[in-house]
């Protein structure tokens, strides 16, 4: 890492829009990606069944991922390597389709000042090729010890997350996962998500880490499989919310734990409430919710 630390982050930067990128839900690429998180579900891979192909919920992650850099503005080199990705927040409000055209462009929504450096919110918008919301989703992130060189501003505020009533002190249920030697290369290429930091340990080690870790948007797409299929009867057309914090990192060659602590029903919308720990027992992901349709 840089000695002279991330410097001043400015706040000019502050409702600017990303590139707008468009991509097609082709079947290579649903395929593709289910394939990148190992999951068996058939409904991602045989399309011979009836209805077509399902779509994963989490390749919004790699619309995203590709559609992240800002309309003529270099990357502050100084400061990427001290941004970690601290929090996503997915709303669909209508699912994908296979063979859809999904434009994604991103807005920086907020900046604030917190103790472990600046917090950003980048709000994205998903649209059809009819010009259609089918999702948004919120991409936050830390640039550590980071210094705002102004006051917060935040243009559009945070969304109100579920709250739990009550949540237990053992799991309703657990899956234990276990993530392979080669799963950051499965994923990078598979997802389309390339970041370094997840396939080379030379990389991994100038970033400050013990070495590659798993990409957070894949450890959280392998809890929402666990869900989808234990809490929602294996149909992802049915989940529309994904929230989650990223807290501690997922090795290759190690094993997962997604864990269901809490199951309730508000209005129409069953709400899951799960953990993921990582093979040292830490939470690699925290507060974690999917929501969705009640059974039909």
């Amino acid at each position: 890492m840089p000695a002279e630390g991330p410097g001043k982050i400015s706040v000019t930067e502050v409702g600017s829009y990303t590139v707008a990128k468009t991509t097609q839900l082709t079947t290579r690429k649903v395929m593709a990606y289910a394939a990148s998180i190992n999951d068996t579900n058939e409904a991602y891979f045989d399309d011979l069944r009836q209805g077509g192909l399902r779509i994963h919920p989490a390749i919004s992650f790699s619309l995203q991922w590709n559609a992240r850099f800002l309309i003529d503005q270099a990357i502050n080199l100084q400061a990427a390597p001290f941004g970690v990705h601290a929090e996503t927040d997915l709303r669909i409000y209508q699912p994908f389709k296979l063979n859809e055209a999904i434009t994604t462009q991103g807005r920086l929504v907020a900046r604030k000042q917190i103790g472990p450096g600046v917090y950003s919110v980048d709000r994205y918008r998903l649209t059809n090729d009819e010009g259609r919301l089918l999702a948004e989703l919120d991409y936050n992130g830390i640039i550590r010890g980071g210094e705002l060189d102004g006051d917060d501003i935040e243009l559009e505020p945070d969304i109100e997350r579920p709250v739990c009533e009550r949540l237990p002190n053992q799991p309703v249920w657990s899956k234990d996962i276990y993530i392979g030697v080669h799963a950051g290369q499965q994923y990078t290429e598979c997802a389309d998500i390339f970041n370094p930091i997840h396939t080379e340990p030379s990389v991994a080690k100038r970033a400050g880490l013990p070495g590659v870790i798993l990409h957070g948007s894949a450890t959280k797409a392998h809890a929402l499989t666990q869900v989808i299929n234990h809490c929602f009867g294996g149909d992802a057309s049915r989940v529309r919310r994904l929230c989650g914090q990223l807290r501690g990192m997922v090795f290759m060659d190690s094993t997962i734990s997604v864990e269901c602590m809490a199951i309730q029903l508000v209005k129409n919308e069953k709400q899951v409430f799960f953990r993921v720990l990582n093979d040292a027992g830490q939470a690699a992901i925290a507060n974690g919710v999917v929501c969705g349709t009640l059974d039909c």
